[in-house]
């Protein structure tokens, strides 16, 4: 019953993993790409302390991973996500 349970429930899990398009569907990649990064605000060497890996030959970029790396700054808290975004285009 129990790994019932377990295995139901593992269906509801989200894997935080950088993704990108393939065609009409959405695959799991290497890893971030530096558009991505830049656009999140995160220097490359906070994306390495971090333990994340960065695709350098991707040169696009998903949304849904540039709000992953927005909240994973703001929840390590770092400096660049203190200030809010109007705050930036200055």
């Amino acid at each position: 019953m129990i790994g019932l349970l377990r295995r139901w429930f593992a269906r509801t899990d989200v894997r935080v993993e950088p993704r990108t398009i393939s065609g009409r569907e959405v695959a799991f990649t290497n890893g971030y790409s530096r558009l991505e990064l830049e656009r999140a605000g995160i220097t490359e060497a906070q994306a390495v302390a971090a333990g994340l890996t960065i695709d350098t030959e991707r040169m696009s970029s998903l949304g849904s991973n540039v709000m992953q790396l927005e909240t994973l700054g703001r929840a390590r808290g770092w400096s660049a996500f203190r200030r809010t975004r109007a705050d930036k285009s200055e």
